[in-house]
């Protein structure tokens, strides 16, 4: 038994795939069925959720866990009767389907911990979707009772009956493993099931069924395939499987005569005879075998075609095909026969194989076996996988590595500049271009679509609108957008809150929206966009909406604020309380917390990931959560600024813009300096009295300008240096809470730079960098 362990992080990344995967498409499905869509449409997403589950159930069983493998099956069982017209879509079915699928995540999840997949009770969806079968089949008048078909049956039947309604081109496709590749079992489930989501497989070599349960032990597969993608992507699909060696795909319209259904096709058993002492009869052997294959299709061939060019033949000399093919007897001889060192072709019509008996012998008499030399075949070509996996502590490494070379890289720059050598200078700027690069492409490493995340949101939307007796359309977009791994890590639970808080606190039962003369469905929007250096996840809902004088009135009994405070906000000030620790305008406690509970701990995260969030309401017409992150929080870029003595850095991502601001232009406003730029009153705040430091009043300061989500605000500083890449190091535990920093950096010349924490610096209000 081969030890699976090694495989075990791939199979539960893979189960999660297929989970998010079925269940947003079970979710699109009903949403289809409800608007009455297409049949094909229908269709398509019906063979899909039906490949994923027999997949999740073949990948089970193959790894052992054996309850995982029948609960998935049983579900299989349930969607295939929905495939073949014997259930309709309805909700109770989504709602059998979705928590068959909690139950298989809770199995993951334990075997990821440890303890096995028997911890988790599916017997009672086992019984749901029993009567669920049984209670469809005895409602259907007429219909003839018949033994259960097994559903690999099922799907190889359904997949010839589709055929003819498939785009694409026919492929034959050749996977050879290498000799000491583990696990070959696995890996040929997997790229079954990889050529299953590009295209229809029509025949396997050898049985679809012994690769689906695990029980291949060769080193070669064959599949006759249709699909629309090119044969480069098909290559490419394969190949990315380590152990795969190579892999040959060959249109069978262009290398083998056309199957007609309608001429009646020759089947013979054909015994190829070398002569004993010929050279190379492995490389003749697989030669006459790859003729054949242009004539027909080749069936069997015996020894596998790897151990043919490894000279492995029968008794040293012998090797049999089984050939499909409409060429008579004397056609395939004399094709065969052209190729030197043949001694003899036996030609029987039919399966004879067995009347053959092929064994092994000549593996008792290796010494005498002479290997191909690497000459000896010009035209194939050894394919590498072009993918890696790489544990993702190893480009935590990397990336702070190339974090040191960044500031060694400014070191290196004030040098060259205070010695003003030109060679240096010119050496330095190729050099920095290089670790520009560099850098680059170790961001884009890190780089993962927010479709990981997001995939798992359709399911948890709407579980959560049934339990609360709502209606809601959940849409998704931007899925697509990559953001560093680090970052999407601790945005999942962010966006989990937001997306709850959105459903119950924010969207209205269905009674309530049609008193309003809403539809009877809220909606809730999950987007992603991307900004130039950041990108934009917005959540957005068309609900209550917050009250800001509701809002308000909460604040002031919990005494965060006071009543005279209170009456001077302006209602975007009042929206953003909800950020303050404890804050909530819930009317009851529940399961789920109403918008504002834990919004301080959403914000803290934000923070952490140099994002900052804002939020916008109109109350009766919905809600908008804007968050905007850097791409990636390892090295960004900052502007460094000057006030006294000391020089801070700005990230770039919170600056709008830069102004020089005149003491003649500054108007006053209830005691604060404010500034009038283009028709928007700024208000305009000196960072040396934002840290305590004296300064003096100047006729003229440079300023910059910020969002901080309500609103915009100037600060003025003594000088504006100049842009730079830094690298982010925190403060520690012991001053991880003080007040207006995010972090520090090192500059080339060995001084250590605070970074400025701009939300924080003003109290924090809309949160973070």
């Amino acid at each position: 038994m081969e030890d699976l362990s090694q495989y075990l992080d791939e199979f539960l990344a893979d189960a999660r795939d297929r989970i998010d995967s079925i269940s947003n498409a079970v979710i699109s499905l009903e949403e289809i069925v409800k608007k009455g869509g297409e049949e094909r449409e229908k269709r398509k997403l019906i063979d899909q959720i039906f490949r994923d589950a027999h997949t999740l159930k073949g990948t089970a069983a193959t790894m052992g866990f054996m309850r995982l493998s029948e609960t998935a099956h049983k579900m299989e069982n349930l969607l295939d009767a929905v495939r073949n017209g014997e259930i309709d879509i309805t909700p109770e079915v989504v709602d059998l389907v979705i928590d068959f699928l909690d139950a298989i995540e809770k199995m993951i999840y334990d075997i990821e911990a440890g303890s096995g997949d028997e911890n988790v009770d599916v017997d009672p969806l086992f019984e749901k979707a029993d009567k669920l079968l049984k209670g469809n089949s005895s409602s259907k008048e007429g219909r003839e009772e018949k033994p259960h078909q097994d559903n690999s049956e099922k799907e190889t039947t359904a997949i010839h009956e589709e055929v003819s309604h498939i785009e694409g081109n026919k492929y034959h496709i050749k996977v050879l493993f290498h000799d000491d590749a583990q696990l070959k079992n696995v890996r040929a489930f997997l790229v079954l099931t990889d050529l299953e989501e590009i295209g229809e497989i029509i025949d396997t070599i050898p049985e679809r069924e012994i690769i689906e349960e695990g029980n291949f032990t060769g080193s070669s597969l064959e599949f006759t395939v249709i699909t629309p993608i090119s044969p480069e992507e098909i290559e490419k699909k394969i190949t990315r499987h380590p152990e795969v060696k190579e892999v040959v795909v060959e249109n069978v319209k262009e290398n083998a005569q056309e199957e007609n259904l309608e001429e009646k096709v020759n089947e013979y058993t054909i015994k190829i005879t070398m002569e004993k002492e010929a050279p190379l009869k492995g490389v003749r052997s697989f030669l006459i075998v790859q003729d054949l294959k242009k004539i027909g299709n080749l069936k069997k061939v015996f020894p596998e075609p790897d151990k043919l060019e490894k000279e492995e033949l029968i008794e040293g000399k012998d090797f049999v095909v089984l050939l499909h093919t409409n060429e008579n007897k004397d056609n395939i001889k004399q094709l065969i026969l052209k190729h030197p060192d043949v001694e003899k072709v036996e030609i029987l019509e039919g399966n004879k194989l067995s009347e053959f008996h092929p064994t092994d012998k000549n593996k008792a008499d290796k010494s005498e076996i002479k290997k191909p030399t690497p000459q000896s075949s010009p035209e194939r070509k050894v394919k590498i996988s072009k993918m890696i996996k790489v544990d993702v502590v190893h480009l935590d490494k990397l990336m702070n590595l190339v974090g040191e070379l960044v500031i060694n890289r400014g070191r290196l720059e004030q040098i060259a500049e205070r010695l003003g050598d030109r060679e240096l200078l010119e050496t330095l700027s190729t050099t920095s271009h290089l670790m520009t690069e560099l850098q680059d492409e170790i961001m884009k490493m890190r780089l993962t679509p927010v479709a990981e995340v997001f995939n798992k949101f359709p399911r948890m939307v709407r579980k959560l609108a049934k339990e609360l007796g709502k209606e809601v359309e959940f849409t998704m977009e931007g899925s697509d957008i990559e953001v560093d791994r680090t970052i999407l890590d601790k945005l999942g639970d962010v966006l989990v809150h937001l997306l709850r808080n959105a459903v119950d606190h924010g969207i209205e039962p269905p009674e309530e929206r049609i008193a309003k003369g809403k539809p009877r469905a809220g909606k809730v929007e999950l987007i992603a966009r991307r900004e130039k250096s950041h990108i934009l996840i917005i959540v957005r809902d068309d609900g209550r909406g917050i009250d800001p004088e509701k809002v308000k009135k909460k604040a002031i009994e919990k005494g965060l604020i006071s009543p005279e405070q209170a009456a001077e906000m302006r209602p975007e000030e009042a929206i953003n309380l909800i950020f303050l620790p404890g804050f909530s305008t819930a009317e009851k406690v529940t399961d789920v917390s109403g918008r504002g509970v834990g919004m301080d701990v959403v914000q803290d995260v934000i923070k952490t990931l140099n994002g900052s969030i804002s939020v916008k309401s109109e109350v009766g017409k919905g809600t908008t959560f804007i968050l905007k992150l850097p791409i990636s929080m390892a090295i960004i870029q900052a502007l460094l600024v000057r006030i006294s003595n000391e020089t801070y850095a700005i990230p770039i991502n919170n600056i709008l813009e830069t102004i020089d601001i005149k003491q003649s232009k500054l108007k006053s406003i209830g005691g604060k300096k404010v500034i009038v730029l283009r028709d928007e009153i700024i208000p305009v705040f000196m960072l040396h009295e934002l840290f305590g430091v004296d300064y003096l009043e100047k006729d003229k300061f440079p300023a910059i300008v910020v969002d901080l989500g309500a609103q915009k605000v100037a600060i003025g500083v003594d000088e504006l240096l100049n842009k730079k890449d830094i690298v982010i190091k925190s403060l520690g535990k012991m001053l991880s809470n003080v007040k207006g920093f995010a972090g520090a950096t090192i500059l080339g010349d060995g001084r250590v730079v605070l970074i400025i924490d701009i939300n924080s610096l003003f109290g924090g209000i809309s949160g973070g960098l």
